[in-house]
C-alpha cells in the first residue's frame, strides 16, 4: 500500500513538474496582447487616452456608434489618428476641433460651439420646465371648479330625454336601462 502511495505521489509530481515546464514554455513564447484588433500606438500614448477622446466621437460611416466602441476599418483609422495627433502633443479639444473641421460636425457627440452646447443642454429643460408649469396650471384650474385631480366632470347634471329610441324596443328594458345608468352616475 505505501508502495502505490509512493509511485501515485512520483506519478502526481512528474506530470505536475512536466505541465509547469509546458506552461512556462508558453508564457515565454506568448506575445504580448494587442488591444483594439492589432493596432499599434505610438510611444508614450496609452489606449486609455485615445479612448477617452473616442469615446467623444462618432463615426461618420456607422451611424450612432461612439467611435470607442465601432470596429470598422475607418473606425481604427481614426483611432491611428487620434493616437498621432495626441503624440503631437494635441490637447482633446483640439483633437475633436480637428475631426469636426475634418469630416463635419457630426463626429462630436456634443456641439462644439458653446452657444450650440448651452442650447442642447437648455432645451430639453425648457420643455420640461414648459410641461410642469402647463401641468400645475391644469390642476390650479380643476380645483378652481371644485373637482380633484382624476375626478370626472360631468357635462350636464340633466338626463337627455329627447334623444330618439327605436320604436322596436320594449319601454320596461328601456326604463331598467335609464335606472342602471343613473345609478353609475352616482
Amino acid at each position: 500500500m505505501n508502495r502505490r502511495i509512493h509511485l501515485l505521489f512520483r506519478g502526481g509530481f512528474a506530470a505536475f513538474m512536466i505541465a509547469l515546464v509546458l506552461g512556462a514554455a508558453l508564457l515565454h513564447a506568448a506575445q504580448p496582447v494587442r488591444a483594439q484588433g492589432g493596432e499599434t500606438l505610438p510611444e508614450g500614448v496609452t489606449w486609455d487616452q485615445v479612448n477617452a477622446i473616442a469615446h467623444k466621437m462618432y463615426c461618420d460611416v456607422c451611424e450612432g456608434i461612439p467611435l470607442d466602441e465601432c470596429e470598422s476599418v475607418a473606425c481604427r483609422n481614426w483611432r491611428q489618428e487620434i493616437a498621432r495627433l495626441i503624440s503631437m502633443g494635441r490637447s482633446e479639444d483640439e483633437i475633436l476641433d480637428y475631426f469636426v473641421e475634418r469630416y463635419g460636425a457630426d463626429v462630436a457627440s456634443l456641439p462644439r460651439s458653446e452657444g450650440d452646447r448651452w442650447l442642447a443642454y437648455a432645451v430639453p429643460f425648457a420643455i420640461a420646465f414648459a410641461l410642469a408649469g402647463l401641468g400645475l396650471f391644469q390642476m390650479m384650474r380643476l380645483r378652481q371648479r371644485g373637482h380633484q385631480p382624476g375626478q370626472v366632470a360631468r357635462r350636464s347634471g340633466t338626463r337627455l330625454q329627447t334623444r330618439p329610441v327605436p320604436d322596436d324596443i320594449d319601454p320596461l328594458s328601456l326604463d331598467r336601462l335609464q335606472r342602471d345608468l343613473e345609478g353609475l352616475e352616482r
